[in-house]
């Protein structure tokens, strides 16, 4: 009895990190996850929450995304006001900014102290979790430039670029994605633009959020595990900071799809590939 103490203690403590940590969505499997309600999705990386036909209302979804950084606009001005808002759902905001003389100053619309409040003659920047309503303002003495985003978790929403339905341009192949070590699914498509370039959409994704993400090209047709994807090199497409929506990226130059025959969405963090597409040629 006594030897199995440490062994069970081991194994509780393991299992404890592995739940805790959700590796491999462990925590999700054995307890489910509370469902948050449901906000209207982005689409775009700057316009904050609008919809790009304004007849219609963002598309509303429970799916959060992993938190990433939309711009809320950019300013300048010489002794001059410019006025900007948070999201409401907004995790934490933060200001970038580069001002030659005097004060950089940020006020809320009911607050009695300013929220920031700097000296200039050098870039500062600053990240802020104050979570306030109603219009803030920006007053700094001149010149000066101000830079503003708030981290969102919500799905990005993008409409296919121009390019994708341009004359010249062909849809040159597509797939479903699959889970390999976590979930996975949606679509993607790649298009061979008028430029040359290729183009890739994911329409409808979503992958279990995490940090550092990578779209990555595969040799092989269907890989089902880590190993498999460890066993081949593959070939860097993009950085996927947001895990949830509908995105487009344009691919490196000189990278062709065609010569790879899968998808892989990998995780370098943690050496695990969590989900692939086959690429099937149209």
């Amino acid at each position: 009895m006594r030897r199995a103490g440490p062994a069970l203690g081991l194994l509780v403590l393991t299992a404890s990190l592995v739940i805790g940590a959700d590796l491999f969505g462990t925590r999700a499997a054995l307890f489910g996850s509370a469902t948050p309600p449901p906000r209207a999705a982005a689409s775009s990386r700057v316009d904050p929450f609008t919809s790009v036909d304004s007849s219609r209302p963002a598309r509303k979804t429970s799916l959060r995304s992993f938190p990433w950084w939309q711009e809320v606009g950019r300013f300048d001005g010489a002794k001059d006001r410019r006025s900007f808002s948070i999201d409401e759902g907004a995790i934490q905001w933060r200001v970038t900014w580069n001002c030659q003389g005097g004060r950089f100053v940020v006020r809320g619309p009911a607050e009695e102290k300013p929220l920031v409040d700097r000296p200039c003659g050098a870039k500062g920047s600053v990240v802020l979790s104050d979570k306030v309503a109603g219009e803030l303002e920006i007053v700094a003495d001149g010149p000066w430039t101000a830079r503003v985003e708030q981290q969102v978790d919500v799905p990005l929403v993008e409409p296919p670029l121009p390019a994708m339905s341009a004359p010249r341009t062909r849809k040159i192949a597509s797939g479903g994605l699959y889970r390999i070590d976590q979930v996975g699914r949606g679509r993607m498509t790649f298009y061979r633009l008028a430029s040359g370039r290729y183009a890739l959409r994911l329409s409808d994704f979503y992958v279990t959020p995490k940090v550092d993400l990578e779209i990555r090209l595969h040799p092989l047709r269907k890989p089902r595990t880590t190993g498999q994807y460890l066993s081949e090199p593959s070939k860097y497409v993009a950085a996927l900071d947001i895990t949830a929506g509908s995105l487009n990226f344009v691919l490196p130059e000189g990278v062709d799809p065609r010569r790879y025959r899968s998808v892989v969405i990998w995780c370098p963090i943690i050496t695990s590939a969590y989900a692939a597409a086959t690429i099937n040629p149209t």
